[in-house]
């Protein structure tokens, strides 16, 4: 089976086409009589020779996101050409919060333009985004996403599979043992995850802790604006800037305690990842107890999204940290480790050549392969 990723993440943002992409193409081309290969979703619009080059061998295309304008219109090109069309997406783009950098985007429907020689100014998009997605899914055979609540929420318009987002372990397995004094209770998110600290209650939560425990420090890495937001002394914070995912297992190995806070719908919608990595670097992890975390709730502490619930639990982490790292490198660890990738692209391929053979009859090449 030959296999096109078409990502959207640019250099500078680059986090969802990794896991939803690059981990699962590199995975497949690890295994004998498939590959796959990255094309970049401005050359699958366009219709350059690479991309013409590049869909003409696959026997799927897996359209990342995206759904706008010109990608619509490749879609529909491929799928004339028998292509298998998959979407994949990971946000609940229409319940995105204010704070998100892609709000004004996906919920307001605006855009900013570029104009010569002057500001840009903001344009409103006419068909709306979200209408557009709706259209890009509909011409796709199918759509994955790493989440039950958003496939729920999707069916209405696509045949949905919950994929979930497997791990490249071979990265974390490399990572060393960080020495330091104290406890550090560390965190790293993009731009969107702001309203998960200030409607949690886990700021509230975090200062308390630290003004109890002197030798408790706050690692932030990634949004500044959620490291100013800790109204603790400085000697208590640490700040990490973003970092290629190359480099993302050092920084996490620094972490005694992770968190991962949610709130509201758009949280609810999230996918395992930033637990799953506490769980293969075998760090003891707290989160809020979100749909989203419910398959991995017998390996950490899932709590209510109050100051005190926070409080405690932090607290008897800190008080208890050995015991707790204990635990973490039993079960929490193994079960991480079982969804590692290679452990798992067999299911992936699987998927693909089911979602195949649905689309174009079960006498098709592909549903040989």
């Amino acid at each position: 089976m030959k296999i096109t990723y078409v990502y959207a993440d640019s250099a500078e943002e680059w986090n969802c086409s990794e896991w939803r992409c690059a981990i699962p193409a590199r995975a497949i081309n690890r295994l004998r009589n498939h590959s796959a290969q990255l094309l970049d979703i401005q050359s699958f619009a366009q219709n350059t020779p690479q991309a013409q080059e590049i869909c003409a061998a696959s026997d799927l295309i897996i359209v990342q996101r995206n759904l706008f304008g010109p990608v619509l219109t490749a879609i529909q090109r491929w799928k004339a050409r028998d292509k298998v069309l998959l979407v994949d997406f990971d946000d609940a783009y229409p319940l995105m919060p204010p704070e998100g950098k892609n709000y004004s985007f996906w919920v307001e429907g605006k855009t900013l333009r570029q104009v010569p020689g002057r500001e840009p100014v903001w344009e409103t998009l006419d068909p709306h985004p979200l209408t557009q997605f709706k259209w890009g899914l509909r011409l796709a055979h199918a759509a994955m996403v790493p989440s039950a609540r958003l496939a729920e929420d999707w069916r209405a318009y696509q045949d949905i599979h919950l994929l979930p987002n497997f791990i490249e372990l071979e990265r974390y397995s490399r990572v060393g043992i960080h020495s330091h004094e104290g406890v550090i209770i560390g965190w790293g998110g993009s731009l969107s995850h702001l309203h998960s600290f200030t409607e949690s209650g886990l700021l509230a939560a975090l200062q308390r802790v630290c003004n109890a425990r002197r030798q408790v420090k706050i690692m932030i890495c990634g949004d500044p604006r959620v490291y100013d937001q800790i109204a603790i002394p400085n000697e208590q914070k640490l700040f990490q800037a973003w970092v290629p995912a190359s480099e993302w297992p050092r920084v996490l190995s620094c972490f005694d305690i992770g968190l991962a806070p949610l709130s509201g719908p758009y949280d609810d919608r999230r996918s395992w990842i930033k637990v799953l990595e506490y769980m293969v670097m075998k760090i003891p992890w707290v989160a809020s107890d979100s749909p989203a975390y419910n398959d991995l709730r017998p390996y950490g502490w899932l709590v209510q999204n109050t100051t005190g619930a926070w409080e405690r639990v932090l607290l008897d982490m800190v008080d208890h940290i050995g015991d707790h790292k204990s635990e973490a490198a039993r079960d929490p660890y193994l079960y991480g480790i079982s969804q590692n990738i290679d452990e798992n692209i067999e299911k992936v391929l699987s998927l693909y050549s089911t979602i195949a053979v649905k689309a174009l009859g079960e006498h098709t090449q592909i549903a040989r392969l």
